[in-house]
């Protein structure tokens, strides 16, 4: 077990937790978590997170002579594999006098360390950071924890923000979790907790880049209704195809514990974050009631996704991401959906009220070849999680309700 602060770059520095197995680091700028590595079956290390090979290692964007290369997107600068989006999930733009930056603040302003340390209680190591929203008439104090227990191959966080207003604060919130290279290969397979989908709509970014026919709604990610009237299955990863695509699924109203998973039948091994579903969540809880899939399989020809504009596209990542928003289409345009799929696409802070989002990431082998075919189903036991297709099933220990997380909370937030 070890917590310990780094300095990658000048400038820029991270945090890294571990355990046995599990081995996390977060950069500071954007809470980035740019590696979620494990061992795998063969004994060595893998990060399930890529690591954009455009990524700068400048101090700022600002500061690099290349700026417009990264389209002088802050985000893009920095982009790594897993962030928090709040409290905007989509593009930048303004609503009521305010600019929303791209995935809002929370992924484009850096996060303050303010301690870190030891539970020995319950063997925890954790780290507090935090930041405040930079808009005035939009006031709101923002903690993040980030955890790893003993023996469980899982980073948890917690957000937990207070809405220091005057008035009642309306946001997206998203977790945009994204696998790479070299765990990302073709042949992985995609599921989520998600029944019924919809495909991007004809006015977003992914008009050009899509291969699925848009603004379509389905029930199976294996039968997605395509461009050309035909149907294809999504489920499985194909590989630079020259396509980048977004679908978003509405998670069940029923469900306890909302999930997505990416499975590596050749590694054997498997990704998947997990959340309150809509019938757990709690008075002070901010839901997540959409899965989201992007998938980056080599459609944007410019850059800094390549070399250069009209190039080709090198980036090769799925974004398997859990949000409360109108796809990924921004807040202005979440307040004007108001619901979406059955559900809301915005989440109310009162004035003076603090909203929680609490939230884990396991990355682990999984030994039985009879789970090789997908995840159909995860339930929840006291011990941890249990993976399901058929009969057969695999088990990642885990805290699935949170509850030593909350305990931390109460322990270390002021």
């Amino acid at each position: 077990m070890d917590v310990r602060r780094l300095q990658l770059w000048e400038g820029r520095n991270a945090v890294m937790l571990s355990n046995e197995t599990l081995r996390s680091v977060i950069e500071d700028q954007g809470g980035m978590v740019i590696e979620l590595s494990n061992i795998n079956n063969q004994g060595g290390r893998i990060n399930a997170h890529p690591l954009y090979w455009f990524r700068g290692k400048g101090y700022s964007l600002s500061s690099d002579e290349n700026h417009d290369f990264w389209r002088n997107s802050n985000l893009l600068y920095h982009l790594g594999g897993a962030f928090f989006c709040f409290p905007n999930f989509g593009g930048g733009h303004t609503y009521k006098n305010v600019f929303h930056e791209p995935h809002g603040w929370t992924a484009n302003s850096p996060w303050t360390v303010v301690k870190y340390g030891t539970d020995f209680e319950t063997g925890a190591n954790w780290v507090v950071s935090s930041m405040t929203g930079p808009e005035q008439n939009y006031r709101c104090d923002i903690k993040k924890i980030d955890m790893v227990l003993p023996n469980h191959p899982v980073l948890y966080s917690s957000i937990s923000i207070t809405n220091t207003g005057s008035a009642p604060l309306r946001a997206n919130a998203a977790w945009h979790n994204t696998v790479g290279s070299p765990f990302l290969e073709s042949g992985c397979l995609i599921d989520v907790c998600a029944n019924h989908f919809a495909t991007a709509v004809e006015d977003s970014e992914f008009n050009g880049t899509t291969r699925l026919a848009m603004g379509k709604e389905f029930n199976d990610l294996g039968k997605v209704p395509a461009k050309d009237g035909s149907t294809l299955d999504i489920s499985v990863v194909p590989g630079m195809i020259g396509h980048t695509d977004f679908v978003t699924g509405s998670v069940p109203s029923e469900t306890r514990l909302g999930w997505s998973s990416v499975l590596n039948p050749r590694l054997k091994m498997v990704y998947v974050s997990f959340f309150s579903g809509p019938s757990a969540l709690s008075d002070d809880d901010i839901p997540l009631y959409f899965n989201n899939l992007w998938m980056q399989y080599g459609g944007r020809p410019m850059t800094p996704w390549a070399l250069y504009d009209g190039g080709t596209d090198q980036t090769f990542c799925l974004g398997v991401e859990n949000s409360i928003g109108y796809y990924a289409e921004g807040l202005a345009k979440s307040v004007g959906i108001e619901t979406f799929l059955g559900h809301p696409t915005t989440v109310e802070i009162p004035a003076g009220a603090t909203r929680f989002q609490r939230y884990g990431t396991a990355f682990a082998p999984l030994d039985n070849p009879k789970m090789m075919n997908g995840i159909q189903s995860i339930e929840q036991s006291e011990e941890g999680i249990i993976l399901k297709h058929g009969k057969a099933w695999g088990f990642i220990e885990a805290d699935s309700s949170f509850t030593i997380l909350k305990a931390i909370e109460r322990k270390v937030l002021e």
